[in-house]
């Protein structure tokens, strides 16, 4: 990638394809949580005159509180911890008095030492939770809760009743949120945490099976298998060689924050 930010005389080719999608917010950010990238729909609903103006803000000093706080704690989180955000869902409200639902993606963005640069992300539209405040709002803290404690055991009728849903309500709104049913969503975060842990920690597999919710490591490594197609140790060692073909992510994001 660095090659080809080189070639065309800026980082971030992609940049013009969120700035097509209406729908969507994209941002890049370093390792202070700063906005060094923006897509035009951040500009937008921000209310900002062009990319400029925003470009080395924190979310804390865009958004009002204490939802900026929020987000740039959320960012600091990410950057220090290494741990992504999946599709986490979220209330905005903008500078003109607007609001809506989101699901959140981000990202941590690694150099080649394994380093945490920053963190890319998204957070896209979710217009079909926007009819019932009172239920978006539930739902919404019960994946946050989901999110606080998968070392936990986590059942679909008690997660439903938090929500202030049936299980098959609950299980209906997580298939129009994420496409899958209740009990893949939980997996995917289970697996999605192992993950992470396994790309930024030396945590022996024991410590990881008990913290991503699993009884054992053998539970833990039969299911991250099936679902990754690798066993968590063969995923950690694959991940620590891939480190070495990525982008020096502090030397883009340098050159990123200069242009700006």
């Amino acid at each position: 990638m660095a090659s080809l930010a080189a070639v065309l005389g800026r980082p971030f080719p992609g940049i013009e394809l969120f700035d097509r999608v209406a729908d969507t917010v994209f941002f890049i950010k370093d390792h202070e949580a700063r906005y060094v990238a923006v897509n035009e729909t951040l500009i937008h609903r921000c209310q900002f005159i062009d990319k400029n103006a925003l470009i080395g803000r924190k979310a804390s000093e865009v958004f009002a509180a204490p939802f900026g706080e929020r987000y740039e704690a959320q960012d600091r989180k990410v950057i220090a911890e290494g741990l992504s955000i999946r599709g986490r869902m979220e209330l905005h409200l903008y500078p003109d008095g607007g609001e809506g639902w989101c699901l959140t993606w981000k990202e941590p963005l690694i150099d080649a030492s394994g380093a945490i640069r920053g963190l890319a992300g998204i957070s896209r539209d979710a217009p079909a939770l926007s009819g019932s405040a009172p239920v978006s709002k539930a739902l919404s803290a019960t994946l946050a809760y989901i999110d606080e404690r998968l070392d936990q055991p986590l059942r679909i009728p008690e997660l439903a009743a938090q929500a202030g849903l049936s299980p098959y309500q609950f299980d209906q709104r997580i298939r129009t949120l994420f496409g899958i049913s209740a009990g893949q969503y939980l997996s995917r975060l289970r697996i999605g945490r192992a993950c992470d842990r396994l790309r930024h920690t030396e945590a022996p597999l024991s410590e990881l099976a008990l913290e991503c919710g699993y009884a054992d490591q053998a539970a833990f490594t039969r299911q991250f298998h099936k679902t990754v197609g690798l066993t968590p140790g063969a995923y950690r060692i694959a991940t620590a060689r891939g480190r070495k073909a990525r982008p020096d992510w502090n030397s883009v994001l340098t050159k990123a924050g200069a242009g700006a």
